[in-house]
């Protein structure tokens, strides 16, 4: 058996011991009687060949390997392969990937274009003759054999901390001075989450309004992203991309106001002429505004729908038992035009919400009851 010591000092007792200086910078200001350390070290092996890549304190890596005589190790050679960051571990893949978690700062993850063999560097021996002391030099250079992929932000480690709202943008910020040495830097940190662009899609024109719809409402993610412009309306699909569909139900030859799902697999698009409800067999029922009257606005949860027409008036809609939107009989008339409702989601435990919120151009906000039995009848 042989054991593989990084270490400053060590005791073999009696047995024989095969030893190989680490090699120091040609140079260097530090003191030249300090001993120099490995600090972590990562094995590749395949059937073939095996080495080792072990890092020293300064962050200069050597690729190790041994040469071996009927299962007994006679030599031991180093050969300087790059330098990164001092790392507490660093991994080997068997993809041809080098992961280096650095002790201060970002980690990295880095492609190993070339294993060091065929380069000019120079090859240091075990059997290679040294006075008691001495050690070999080498110039450390740019990365040659390792090219950099990826990277890991960490704010390892924080050595101070300030919360302030230099940026003017209301909410603070944090900043952080994070780091050592040449690597150390000054981070800012601010609230939210992190997005991730997954497709790209060039649109016609200036959309006014942007929905996401599911076809069940149960489904983990979103089906469609409807996109609503001054005089159409654009429905695309969401999957492995982003693209164009027709059959999706939706009017698209007139702006949308609201889009969302509706019951457990069916949705509904209100426009300024009507009000579409698709099946989730693709029937579709249409509602169309009589006269010369347009929807300006309209409300929308789970099972129930409302919309405000030009001059004040307010229809309901509520979805029955087998899945279909129905008209309410009464209709309600405000004394003043419509500039915005609310309608929240159902309780829990009951399929209608029983409050609807509208806000009139006269400066008011009227409580309409949507009880079946109050006939849409204003409550404040």
């Amino acid at each position: 058996r042989q054991v593989v010591l990084r270490a400053d000092k060590y005791t073999t007792g009696d047995q024989h011991d095969i030893r190989c200086p680490i090699p120091r910078r040609r140079n260097d200001l530090d003191d030249p009687e300090r001993g120099m350390i490995f600090v972590c070290s990562a094995t590749h092996k395949t059937k073939s060949m095996f080495f080792f890549l072990a890092q020293t304190e300064q962050g200069d890596i050597f690729k190790v390997t041994l040469e071996i005589d009927e299962d007994m190790v006679t030599e031991i050679k180093l050969k300087y392969f790059d330098t990164v960051p001092v790392a507490t571990a660093m991994c080997v893949m068997k993809t041809g990937f080098l992961f280096v978690a650095a002790e201060f700062g970002n980690h990295y993850l880095y492609q190993i274009a070339h294993l060091g063999d065929d380069d000019d560097e120079p090859e240091f021996s075990s059997a290679m003759p040294l006075e008691e002391g001495d050690t070999f030099f080498f110039a450390p250079r740019p990365l040659k054999n390792l090219v950099l992929v990826d990277e890991m932000d960490s704010l390892s480690p924080i050595l101070a901390c300030q919360v302030a709202d230099l940026a003017n943008e209301d909410t603070p910020q944090l900043y952080m001075a994070c780091g050592r040495g040449p690597r150390s830097s000054i981070r800012v940190l601010r609230h939210g989450l992190e997005v991730s662009e997954m497709a790209v899609s060039e649109l016609p024109g200036n959309p006014n309004a942007v929905w996401t719809v599911k076809k069940r409402v149960d489904d983990e993610y979103d089906a469609y992203i409807i996109v609503s412009f001054v005089n159409a309306t654009l429905v695309l699909s969401i999957g492995e991309t982003v693209e164009e569909v027709a059959d999706s139900g939706f009017l698209g030859i007139t702006p949308t106001l609201s889009c969302s799902a509706l019951g457990d697999d069916a949705a509904v698009q209100v426009y300024p002429n009507g009000v579409r409800h698709i099946r989730s067999d693709k029937r579709l029922q249409d509602w169309k505004v009589t006269g010369k009257k347009q929807i300006v606005k309209c409300a929308v949860n789970q099972r129930q729908v409302v919309i405000a027409l030009t001059g004040g008036e307010l229809v309901y809609f509520e979805m029955d038992a087998t899945g279909e939107l129905k008209e309410y009989d009464t209709h309600k008339e405000m004394a003043s035009d419509v500039v915005c409702m609310a309608l929240g989601n159902a309780p829990s435990g009951e399929q209608m919400s029983r409050f609807l919120a509208v806000g009139l151009a006269d400066n008011t906000v009227r409580i309409i009851s949507l009880d079946p039995d109050d006939g849409l009848s204003p409550l404040s």
